[in-house]
């Protein structure tokens, strides 16, 4: 079955001359951060040159765009993101490089491939969402399930192979093998976070309804749709009370953020602290999302087994 590829084109305008049509270097492809730089680094193998937008201490949200992304777009074949609206940026840098086709200067046109093409969306499902954030749409935090993370493979794969033929074959493989991996992680959190019973899960932001929903965690909410700005008086009132309600005994914060404020929450609830990493902060590698995906395993049947 064709996997659906969603590709934007729009131009650079870095007065840079269009490609001729028979490739003589390596692909080139730019990714946003860290698990699309993950993925399409073990797929692209040695095959294609694979770079990331966001650098090592910026997250996606609050991303601030810099005179030299629209070169290092220009240099790019692709750009690989997310999607569902989590690169907002993307837009302000559309506007920038000149909208869409083929530049008025033979500048050549980029491709933007988005990865929640395809993908089936949920809304931000934590009681405590303020209405600014379900007004804004999906939540776009699926690179965090393994089983959707699998269909972001196979749309790059898609894209890679488009993008270059000849090479065709050996994405296939990189691809299979990488999948293979991700359905043994997968199996991982099937068999080692079933058997347990007292799963409520209250996290710093809301980034983590699709991991919930896959491997049945009961999402009790989180302390801020937005990881850069704290949450209202009313609304941290409410989560303290669903908190003792609730019986929570552990608040996940999350790596690249300071925790200061769960452990308010944590002191007067009686809850402990304990970290999950969203991927939103780092650079990536063939092997970076399989590695960090296994700390979260590691950190949640920590956090969720009873004490002797």
């Amino acid at each position: 079955m064709a996997v659906p590829v969603a590709l934007t084109v729009f131009s650079t305008s870095c007065n840079k001359p269009a490609e001729p049509t028979a490739r003589t270097a390596k692909l080139r492809v730019l990714t946003s951060f860290l698990p699309i730089q993950s993925h399409a680094a073990a797929i692209a193998g040695d095959l294609a040159e694979v770079s990331q937008l966001l650098t090592a201490d910026t997250g996606p949200h609050d991303y601030q765009l810099r005179p030299t992304d629209v070169k290092r777009l220009a240099d790019a074949d692709m750009f690989i993101v997310n999607g569902a609206g989590l690169e907002s940026w993307l837009g302000e840098l559309m506007a920038k490089t000149g909208g869409s086709g083929q530049g008025n200067d033979g500048s050549k046109a980029q491709a933007v491939v988005d990865l929640s093409a395809g993908l089936q969306l949920t809304g931000n499902p934590a009681p405590f969402a303020a209405k600014r954030a379900a007004e804004e749409g999906k939540n776009p935090h699926t690179w965090l399930d393994p089983v959707l993370a699998k269909q972001q493979v196979a749309t790059i794969l898609a894209a890679l192979q488009k993008a270059d033929p000849p090479n065709a074959a050996a994405y296939t493989a990189n691809a299979a093998a990488y999948t293979t991996q991700l359905d043994a992680l997968d199996a991982e959190y099937r068999s080692t976070l079933t058997p347990l019973t007292n799963k409520n899960l209250v996290t710093f932001h809301d980034a983590f309804p699709y991991l919930a929903a896959r491997y049945g965690l009961t999402y009790i909410g989180c302390i801020s749709e937005f990881p850069e700005k704290d949450p209202p008086p009313q609304k941290l009132a409410a989560l303290v009370d669903a908190i003792r309600t609730a019986k929570v005994g552990v608040l996940f914060a999350e790596t690249g953020y300071a925790p200061a404020l769960l452990q308010e929450i944590a002191r007067q609830t009686g809850a402990r602290v304990s970290m999950l990493d969203t991927m939103e902060v780092g650079t990536g590698n063939p092997t970076a999302y399989l590695e960090r995906m296994r700390l979260n395993l590691t950190a949640l049947e920590s956090s969720f087994t009873p004490a002797p």
